[in-house]
Parts: C-alpha cells; structure tokens; sequence
C-alpha cells in the first residue's frame, strides 16, 4: 500500500464527523465569544456547556454497545444504518441541548443557529440511513466547515476538508459517488438556505429596531 492509499484511508477517521463537528463548533464558539469582547470566565463556561453536551451525546452510542454484546465486529456487522441512527440521535441530542443553553443564557445567535443547522442535515441523513446510505461523513464535514466559512470568509479555506471528503469515501468503497455526491448537495443546500434564513431575520429585526 503506497503512502497516498494510506493517507486516503485515514482521511475518514483523521477528519472523523464528530471531530469536525466539535472542532468547528469550538471555532464558532471561540469568535462569538471574542465578538463580544468577554472575559476568559465566559469562554470556559461555553466551552464546558458544549463539552457537557457532546458528553450526553455519546450516551446513544454507548447503549447501542451495550446492547450488542459480543464485541465491536458483532455490534456494527450487518446493522452500520443503526449505527448511523445513533450517531444522528447523538447529534440531535448535542445540538439541543447547546442550543437550549446557549438560548437560556443569552450567549449570542451564532452557535444557536450553528446547532439548528447541524439537527437540520442530520433529518435526511437519519431518514435515508435505513433504505439508502448516503455519506454522513460528507455531510458533517460540510456542514460546519460551510457554517464557519459564512460567517467568516476567513475560515473558507476549511471548505477543503468535506471537497476531499467526496472521493475519499469513494475510494476507500464506503460510498458510491451518488451517494456522496448527494451528501455534499443536501449539506451544502441545508446550511446555505438556513443562514440566508437567519441572517434575514437579523437584518429585519434590526431595521425594525432602528426604525422605532
């Protein structure tokens, strides 16, 4: 095996989705919080918020385990779109509970809008799972790295992390290019039309306020 094939089939654990997804949420959390220019006490409670959650977000994932008893071989072989289910659950269960903090703490609009994307393409990635099995790994690495990218132009170059995600998952037979194709085009649409949602709320609610 060359270096290239190795490095192509490392990519996909490298640049695993729950690394991209707490990584980028890290990223969006730091810039908010230096945004609002406050102090470093309100960045470790973040910080410990989003940890906390993505904590509960392994409980799925744990269970599954659990459950299957007989080792890791038995516990994925012929069932990888139940794993893909629990990995969903995980990512709805930290997006909410972020999400909820976030909100109930008044700590800004950007990491709430971040996570209601992030619940939103995991929807189609759960749906699909059973009968189809389009590239979760695709669409996490999409998602946040086009979130960070649209709120700053300066993290765009991230966006080459999901553009070699594609053929990766191809190469390594994971996928077949429809399906990750169609991973980068559900990602791409979801993230782009929600943040075009959020921002038009912001710009409304603020012509409103400057009107009054």
């Amino acid at each position: 095996m060359s270096v290239l094939e190795r490095a192509i089939g490392l990519y996909g654990y490298v640049f695993h989705p729950i690394t991209v997804l707490g990584v980028g949420s890290l990223l969006l959390i730091h810039r908010e919080w230096r945004d609002e220019g406050a102090d470093r006490a309100a960045l470790g409670r973040r910080v410990g918020a989003f940890l906390g959650a993505g904590a509960l977000a392994l409980v799925p994932t744990a269970a599954f385990f659990v459950l299957f008893r007989g080792g890791l071989a038995r516990a994925v072989g012929g069932s990888s779109w139940r794993l893909d289910e629990v990995v969903a659950t995980g990512v709805l269960i930290a997006a909410g509970v972020t999400w909820f903090v976030w909100r109930r703490y008044e700590w800004g609009p950007v990491v709430p809008g971040a996570m209601v994307t992030f619940a939103t393409v995991t929807v189609p990635y759960a749906l699909l799972a059973p009968v189809w099995d389009i590239s979760g790994h695709v669409i996490y690495a999409l998602a946040p790295t086009l979130y960070l990218a649209l709120v700053d132009r300066r993290y765009a170059p991230l966006l080459v992390v999901p553009v070699l995600m594609v053929p990766t998952r191809v190469w390594v037979e994971a996928h077949t290019w429809a399906q990750s194709v169609a991973g980068f085009a559900v990602a791409a649409a979801i993230t782009i039309g929600l943040y075009r949602v959020r921002t038009r709320s912001s710009d409304r609610q603020a012509t409103g306020s400057t009107a009054s």
